[in-house]
């Protein structure tokens, strides 16, 4: 039997428990009755106690964040993806989303991403609906860039607001955030007053952070991926210095096969404010890197979406955030 966290064989201490020579974690080695109640439960899609995520899969580390409780959409013997509500370990009060995949027999660390806000919790579901919507079984697109028919007044607001914000910080140096006047330094804006930052990239274009529920969600495929080609994907959310996006890719030598993957990014802003353009990291695109434990969260079975939507939103429920 092979330790959830550590990947090695554990010892036997006495018939069905063993010990990590490791980290010392104690487990039962479970029955067929027991795999049989487990699995009828995920397949139920009811919450299972952090615990049981805790003690049978890797990457959940009590000394930083501890499982409360969670939703498995799909296992199998090497393969397990559940969401889970997670809490920050120095800070009970801080709870959020977390999308874990777990691989291999003894379920290893095989990707995860976090949400921590309604609104891109939200998004999140409304990016999946879409891809849902626009994708067939095996990842064919049938969607448009862009949007679909008229705009509505709400997105023509949307995006006169925009436009408004732009103009100001390139005419008066306005703050988007708190609205007084910024300072301007070699290769940014900033303001004294809020601490709001804004880079200017290409020809006088302010970047600056957006709300998340100001996002368009509309399919693009312009995305700072490296070694497989994007199809298209949705962003749902993006800051200076964060970017989460769903994103359905395929490899340069084998364009049949597709899939979905959970992308997130950051990037230092020190070396862009410090050089401009000119120094953005190494491996990075557009000073864009993947975000450190990341790994590979992948879907590869469509089917999966429904499931995933359904338990988001029995979380979103869970977590009194009203979407």
């Amino acid at each position: 039997m092979k330790c959830p966290a550590c990947s090695v064989d554990m010892d036997p201490l006495v018939a069905g428990i063993f010990q990590c020579p490791q980290c010392k974690k104690i487990l039962k080695e479970k029955t067929e009755k027991a795999e049989e109640d487990t699995v009828k439960k995920h397949e139920e899609g009811d919450f299972q106690d952090g615990e049981f995520f805790q003690n049978n899969a890797g990457g959940l580390n009590k000394q930083y964040e501890i499982a409360e409780k969670g939703i498995t959409i799909t296992k199998t013997a090497s393969r397990w993806f559940a969401v889970l509500i997670c809490q920050n370990a120095y800070l009970k009060s801080e709870r959020y989303l977390r999308l874990s995949w777990w691989t291999k027999s003894y379920y290893g660390h095989g990707g995860m991403i976090k949400i921590h806000e309604k609104e891109v919790l939200k998004n999140l579901i409304t990016a999946l609906e879409k891809i849902d919507e626009s994708f067939d079984d095996f990842w064919g697109w049938h969607g448009k860039f862009g949007k679909k028919g008229p705009k509505t007044e709400e997105q023509k607001l949307k995006e006169k607001n925009l436009e408004i914000i732009k103009y100001r910080i390139i005419e008066n140096k306005t703050c988007p955030n708190c609205q007084k006047k910024m300072d301007k330094e070699k290769f940014h804006y900033e303001c004294s007053h809020c601490g709001e930052i804004v880079i200017m990239e290409g020809y006088n274009q302010p970047i600056f952070d957006r709300k998340s529920s100001d996002l368009d969600l509309d399919f693009q495929a312009n995305y700072p991926i490296n070694f497989y080609l994007p199809v298209s994907g949705i962003t749902i959310k993006w800051l200076m210095g964060e970017w989460k996006a769903l994103v359905v890719i395929y490899a340069k030598d084998n364009p049949n096969k597709k899939w979905l993957r959970f992308y997130w990014w950051s990037r230092d802003l020190k070396n862009i404010m410090k050089y401009g353009q000119r120094d953005m990291g190494a491996g990075a695109q557009m000073g864009w890197s993947l975000q450190k434990g990341v790994s590979s969260p992948n879907i590869y079975d469509k089917k999966e979406l429904k499931p995933l939507i359904e338990a988001l939103k029995k979380i979103a429920k869970e977590l009194n955030w009203d979407i």
